[in-house]
């Protein structure tokens, strides 16, 4: 599946949710009914390569300053919150973390971030009553620029989070 067809169908999903992140999946899930065996399980490898590609320590010490803590599952589910929010804000906040400083607060530290990934295994097997084959295999390994919880490393980073979420440092 290239990437477009790809972020057309999160887009499609996110639109038709307007907001509600339970029906964003639900919405996914239709979307993805509509697809081919061979094109949900292409989606599925898709979804995990952008997964892996956000797991940088830039993205997860922004979320960490954001909520003041936060763990391996926490930030798996984030970046998983990150591509359900589409292309554009996928590629920038990916690439400078700190661009969260601009959204809503409500909506990063409320939002219920686990399950938009199950959704593909969910309808794959809905659809064949086996579970789906994942072929891809997600780069695991946190890269970029490791930090410290202790010290000024994160408000050196970030400072606009930092300012904006002091009262979680």
């Amino acid at each position: 599946m290239d990437e477009g067809q790809f972020w057309r169908i999160i887009q499609t999903a996110k639109d038709s949710a307007i907001g509600d992140y339970e029906q964003q999946q639900e919405e996914l899930a239709n979307e993805l009914r509509k697809l081919t065996l061979d094109n949900i399980i292409l989606f599925g490898n898709r979804f995990r390569y952008f997964r892996g590609q956000a797991n940088t320590w830039e993205l997860w010490g922004a979320i960490y300053i954001i909520h003041g803590g936060c763990g391996d599952d926490s930030f798996n589910d984030f970046r998983e919150w990150v591509i359900g929010q589409g292309s554009e804000f996928y590629y920038r906040t990916v690439n400078d973390p700190e661009t969260l400083v601009d959204v809503d607060t409500a909506k990063i530290e409320n939002v219920e971030w686990e399950g938009l990934s199950y959704v593909p295994a969910a309808v794959f097997e809905e659809l064949t009553g086996q579970a789906m084959p994942y072929p891809y295999r997600e780069k695991l390994e946190t890269t970029g620029n490791e930090w410290e919880e202790e010290g000024d490393d994160l408000k050196q980073m970030f400072p606009k989070l930092t300012v904006k979420y002091s009262d979680n440092i």
